[in-house]
């Protein structure tokens, strides 16, 4: 049986790969589950990292919260997270998260990084 948390993490995984292919992406999965990133992306000569994560979990004001120590995403270029509860996608830089152990997926705090792919070139 497959844990719970590991499915869901993989499945989302696929969706955000889904969704880069969609934007004329191609995607690469590492084989190691130790590796700092989820994805490679690739498109002519620019390769790209990804880390995925997910959550459904809502933090006092309503929207839902990754719980992370996202120093360990250092070496990524984008961290894609994903609100299970209202399907959103949030695009960000690593360097937008270094410094932090958490983000509020909140359209009105992240406008510029709600289900804007075109953050990532």
């Amino acid at each position: 049986m497959i844990n719970e948390v590991f499915r869901n993490g993989a499945m989302t995984e696929l969706f955000a790969a889904a969704e880069l292919i969609k934007r004329d992406w191609y995607v690469a999965f590492p084989f190691i589950e130790a590796c700092a990133f989820d994805l490679v992306i690739f498109r002519g000569n620019t390769f790209r990292t990804i880390q995925v994560k997910s959550t459904a979990s809502k933090n006092n004001g309503g929207f839902p919260r990754v719980h992370k120590n996202f120093e360990k995403y250092k070496d990524c270029d984008f961290i894609i997270c994903y609100d299970v509860i209202n399907r959103r996608w949030f695009i960000f830089t690593a360097a937008e998260l270094i410094d932090r152990t958490s983000i509020t997926l909140s359209p009105q705090r992240y406008p510029r990084n709600c289900e804007n792919w075109d953050l990532i070139r």
